[in-house]
Formats: structure tokens, C-alpha cells, sequence
């Protein structure tokens, strides 16, 4: 079998991705910026909400395609390697999205009457723009594990509630997290990230609690 060089062009479009969606905020930020600025003229519109949560999609799709036009000229290391980089480089923006969520909840059960309707929108709207992201983000995993599959790497139930899974928040990085420990690939950066997703859960319920009950 002909080796592969380490370096492939999927990487490309991985690192563009992981690039695309933490922009989203800055850029719905940009277009918005009388309306967070609190200008009483300023308003929101779909001009200026949807471009920002284009990105993700757009960038999805072209994800799609490199894996579909690539899939004859790259590994199934490469395809974990992109997967594994795009799932572990958005863990921060999950947390941050999820303790966003979380807040809006919380305001729910303030003493304002009208944030027991604002607050359910907004965590809707947060958890929509979330799973978002994370669907354009399967093409990577997804290839992954038809090439695993392929290939007899891992069993065949495995890798399809393995591909299942990568719809769903957390299961989708966690199922990642041990296919990766089976294959013996990026250990190291997989015990890391445990440990600090552990000690991320400990401080958000530590935050939730004393946000409760103050």
C-alpha cells in the first residue's frame, strides 16, 4: 500500500471550520453592534442574524464535499485526525454555549415576568445554533467511521451507534474520545481534555448553585 503523507488537504478545510464557527460571534457582533451598544434605534433583522449562522453551514457543506472528492486519497487516521481536531477545538464553544443556555434557564425563574418568555426563547435559540454547529461538523466523524467500518477496525454495531451519536451533544465527542483511545491515537490530548472537562463540569455546577440559590 502506497504510504500517505501526514499532512492532507482535509486538514484545510477542518482548521477553516474550527476558524468559521468561533467567528460567528464576532461577526453577528459587527452587525449588530447599535443593538448591543443599547442604540434604541438599532434592531435585529434576518439580514443581520442569519449571514452570521450561514458560516457553519456553509462551511459544512463544503466539508461534505471534501470528504466525498478526498475520500479515494486520504487515511482513515486523517479522517480521525480532522474529526478529532474539529471535536476537541469546539469543546470551549460548547461549554460557553451550554453555560449560556443554563443562564437563560436561570432568568426564567426570575421576579421579570417577561423573561419566563425570553428566557426559553433564547436557550431555544442557543440549542438550535448549537446542534447546527455540530451537524456540519459530522462529515469529518461520519467518514470516519464508514472507513473504520470498511476496513474492519471496529465492529460494525460500534461504528453506526458510533456515526448516531454524532448528533448529539456530548455522546458525539465522548463516542470520539474512545474510538480514539482504541485505535491508540491522540491519547495524550484525550486524557487532557478529560481532565479539563471534568474540572469545567465541577466549576459550572459549583456556578449553578450559588447562582440558585443567592
Amino acid at each position: 500500500m502506497e504510504k500517505r503523507s501526514r499532512f492532507c488537504p482535509l486538514y484545510v478545510f477542518a482548521a477553516l471550520y474550527i476558524i468559521g464557527v468561533y467567528a460567528v460571534v464576532p461577526v453577528l457582533y459587527l452587525l449588530n453592534r447599535d443593538v448591543f451598544a443599547g442604540d434604541t434605534d438599532g434592531k435585529m433583522t434576518s439580514g443581520t442574524i442569519l449571514p452570521p449562522l450561514l458560516i457553519p453551514v456553509i462551511l459544512g457543506l463544503v466539508n461534505l464535499t471534501a470528504v466525498i472528492i478526498l475520500r479515494r486519497k486520504i487515511s482513515r487516521e486523517q479522517l480521525l485526525n480532522a474529526a478529532l481536531a474539529v471535536k476537541y477545538a469546539l469543546v470551549p464553544f460548547y461549554l460557553i454555549g451550554g453555560l449560556c443556555i443554563a443562564a437563560a434557564w436561570i432568568l426564567t425563574f426570575t421576579p421579570v415576568v417577561i423573561m419566563v418568555f425570553i428566557g426559553p426563547a433564547v436557550a431555544l435559540a442557543l440549542g438550535t445554533a448549537g446542534w447546527l454547529v455540530l451537524l456540519c461538523s459530522a462529515p469529518f466523524s461520519v467518514g470516519y467511521l464508514a472507513r473504520a467500518k470498511k476496513e474492519g477496525v471496529h465492529a460494525p454495531a460500534l461504528c453506526i451507534t458510533a456515526g448516531i451519536l454524532q448528533f448529539l451533544f456530548t455522546a458525539d465527542v465522548v463516542s470520539m474520545m474512545i474510538l480514539a483511545i482504541r485505535e491508540k491515537k491522540w491519547i495524550r490530548a484525550t486524557v487532557i481534555l478529560l481532565i479539563l472537562l471534568l474540572a469545567a463540569v465541577i466549576g459550572a455546577v459549583i456556578w449553578l448553585v450559588l447562582n440558585i440559590n443567592s
